[in-house]
């Protein structure tokens, strides 16, 4: 049996250095566990959604996503079996979770304890079902679930027949386990029976001898064994061989590999295949194995007639009777769209007239398509139905300056709250009525549904509408208020499809791998709109007064208080920073001693360098408030991924436009572009900042005991900090004063080396 264990996720293609707001770093090596406040692409809560409780939906969320909300949306609720279906069918999308493990475990497991009626001194076997292709390295499931309950029902049956100490189960036995023996890898096959043999012996036998062929991927010697047993009208067997007769083929084509030269090659398969089926179910006499038959035969539809299938399953899936092929239906659907158009940035082919022949379809692919053309469809389409699913695909669809906007505002209004379109419907309306300057109204909507205990909300649709609510924040302690968010989920590097529960304890024995995020799963976080107004369009003066703030808890103060202090200090703000530096000594236990230094420097010039010291020795320092979890390296210890210091996140020219809540006027929104603009100037990198003030600070304090280390503090900033074309001369220079004034010193002995951007030319 397969068995999985885990692993660290490694981030090897790209190294990619990040800024703005999120703390600079690269993104090689090992992955972590980040907070996601809102999801893009994936249901929340995989149960909830089926269930109805779909929350705020997005165009990039999976289609198989989209169908569900386009159902609820039409009050098309489905089964406590279906959900169960899409639960199972969303765990293989997102999380690539074989949802018939469990099945065939179990399977596998029953029919070793039922073959022990048989032989009771034995040892088990160990049957592994998986098998691989030598050739590309890649794997299949090779028997299924159904194999094993097979045996055990026909083991059962022949016993009622047959005692268990007879020679024959025994050589029936033997050969079932042969068949077995060759899931994973070519076995012996089972021998033939005596001539004088029971003839119930003989035809399991001819069945079992096929079936080993079929699973040693011998399929010529397979089709050849099925289609002799399908022609013995006597052979309990032919059934089920004359559908397996397909399965050699659909096997036959699989094993050939999508390229342009062997493509007939494989159609050619598949056509035989369908051409099998179509006989299987044209006679009546094989009606027990009509089902498959009929199902296997969809997964030929979708090689050979797309369009058909595709047609056949929009219309089946948008029906509100109970589908008991609901996980293989839904599967196969979405694989059809993904073929089809499979990239976002093509959305905009989903508009085609082929899409939209079924409504289902028509709708899924509007949500999903970028350009203009989707809104106006959408209106339409509403306007001629009046329906609920594609008012909510107008909305999403609309701008501004859409047409109709008004109309379709109004027209939210009256979905009901207990409606799954409720909360789609009302976020888009309010981003409308924000941006047509209908402020008190989108206000006035956010809160009587953030205060509304009744309405059913998910973590991610909440920090939606928290998002929309913080941009009309009337005054500093709504904005203090809004900023607060819980993580929807945890997931590493934020993928939607890695999704860790880090509440969850470790089982006995096993490292315990969440233990540094598990503390955050109840505090409340920043999320990156909070942050990016905060480090962009606030000034020093506001940023001093959140970190005083009340209603923030200490660990989210000292991020605020700690980006205030270094933006001071950068700014030659002295009194600003002289205020800050007890509340920074008070939060942030890490820089209590430095900031009692600080405080007690002779003037402003001393204290200008007693901060450079201090930023030194902590590569946490920055000014900018983290988003998230915060860094994850100590306070005082270089982070191995460049988490250290700053980047060039403040440069107006290079700003993504920030949206600016309401209650900033705009005297603090120049004064913030102002400071921004002064500090991209002095300290666009922090080491490159930290390397030239510590060479002044050697001129201007030069028999500084503490000067050897500090430049060769300096000198590694620019080698574990952000690095640009400035690099390579003021590290050179911190490091030329080291080796001519402290040469024999400790710290020139550990600073063999100054360092640049290698994709610079620095001068000697």
């Amino acid at each position: 049996m397969k068995k999985l264990s885990r692993v660290l996720s490694i981030s090897a293609l790209t190294c990619a250095l990040f800024a703005l707001n999120s703390s600079p770093a690269v993104a090689c090596g090992p992955s972590f566990l980040l907070p996601i406040f809102s999801m893009g692409v994936r249901p929340e809560q995989f149960a909830d959604f089926a269930n109805g409780k779909v929350g705020i939906i997005y165009p990039t969320m999976y289609r198989s996503a989209l169908l569900v909300a386009y159902r609820e949306f039409n009050n098309l609720q489905f089964s406590e079996s279906e959900q169960r279906d899409l639960v199972k069918n969303w765990q293989a999308e997102y999380e690539n979770t074989d949802t018939n493990e469990a099945t065939k475990n179990a399977a596998i497991n029953n029919w070793i304890a039922v073959r022990k009626k048989i032989v009771t001194n034995e040892a088990e076997p160990t049957i592994y079902t998986d098998r691989t292709n030598p050739e590309s390295y890649s794997s299949f499931s090779n028997c299924n679930a159904g194999a094993f309950d097979n045996a055990v029902k026909t083991l059962d049956a022949r016993l009622e027949k047959t005692k268990a100490d007879d020679a024959n189960m025994k050589d029936w036995l033997r050969g079932q386990d042969q068949v077995f023996a060759n899931c994973s890898e070519v076995k012996d096959l089972p021998s033939p029976v005596a001539a004088d043999a029971p003839d119930w012996l003989k035809a399991d036998r001819d069945y079992q001898i096929a079936a080993a062929h079929f699973y040693a991927t011998r399929y010529d010697e397979a089709k050849a064994a099925f289609e002799k047993i399908a022609s013995n009208t006597a052979s309990p067997w032919r059934d089920t061989a004359a559908y397996l007769v397909a399965r050699v083929y659909i096997r036959l084509a699989s094993a050939i590999s999508e390229n342009e030269a062997e493509h007939d090659k494989m159609l050619a398969y598949y056509q035989q295949a369908e051409k099998q089926l179509n006989s299987v179910l044209a006679d009546k006499s094989l009606a027990s194995v009509h089902a498959p038959a009929q199902q296997l035969l969809n997964l030929i539809n979708f090689r050979l007639h797309p369009d058909t299938l595709h047609t056949e399953l929009a219309k089946k899936l948008a029906d509100k009777t109970e589908n008991t092929t609901l996980f293989q239906d839904v599967t196969d659907y979405r694989r059809l769209l993904d073929k089809a158009i499979e990239y976002p940035s093509d959305a905009d082919k989903g508009l085609d007239a082929k899409f939209r022949q079924t409504e289902l379809t028509d709708w899924i692919m509007t949500v999903q398509a970028q350009g203009k053309e989707a809104f106006t469809h959408a209106v339409e389409k509403w306007q001629a139905s009046k329906n609920t699913a594609w008012l909510v695909a107008s909305l999403l669809k609309a701008s501004p300056d859409s047409p109709d906007v008004a109309k379709l505002i109004e027209a939210s209004k009256s979905i009901e709250k207990t409606s799954p379109a409720f909360l789609t419907a009302t976020y888009h309306a309010v981003r409308l009525q924000t941006a047509l300057g209908q402020t008190d109204e989108a206000r006035k909507t956010l809160d009587a549904i953030l205060n509304d205990a009744s309405v059913a909300m998910n973590a991610s649709a909440t920090n939606q509408l928290l998002s929309e609510r913080l941009l009309l924040a009337q005054d500093l302690a709504e904005f203090v208020k809004f900023s607060q968010r819980h993580a929807a989920a945890f997931a590493y590097d934020e993928m939607e499809n890695q999704l860790v529960d880090i509440t969850a304890s470790p089982k006995a024995g096993e490292e315990d791998y969440n233990k540094n995020e598990r503390p955050w799963a109840k505090r409340v976080l920043f999320d990156t709109d909070a942050t990016r107004i905060m480090d962009t369009s606030m000034p020093l003066s506001l940023l001093k007064q959140i970190a005083l703030h009340p209603d923030l808890p200490a660990y989210l103060r000292s991020r605020v208080v700690l980006s205030a202090w270094v933006r001071a200090v950068i700014l030659d703000d002295d009194a600003s920073a002289q205020a800050l530096a007890p509340e920074v000594a008070q939060l942030i236990p890490e820089l209590k001693s430095d900031m009692a230094s600080y405080s007690k420097a002779k003037d402003a010039k001393a204290r200008s360098y007693e901060a450079v010291w201090t930023l030194l020795k902590n590569p946490a320092t920055r000014p900018l408030v983290d988003s998230g979890t915060g860094r994850r390296s100590a306070f005082n210890e270089i982070d191995n991924y460049r988490d250290n210091w700053w980047c060039n996140t403040l440069n107006p020219d290079n700003t993504v436009a920030t949206p600016v809540p309401l209650f900033l006027t705009k005297e603090q929104q120049a004064q913030a572009t102002a400071e921004n603009a002064s500090i991209a100037k002095i300290a666009a990198s922090g080491s490159n900042f930290l390397a030239a003030k510590t060479t002044e600070w050697a001129t201007f304090s030069p028999k500084e005991k503490r000067l050897p280390e500090a430049l060769a503090l300096a000198v590694k900033s620019t080698r574990y900090g952000c690095q640009n074309c400035d690099t390579g001369k003021v590290s050179k220079a911190a490091f030329d004063l080291l080796k001519d004034r402290f040469g024999s010193s400790e710290w020139k002995k550990k600073t063999p080396y100054w360092f640049k951007d290698e994709g610079c030319e620095v001068k000697n």
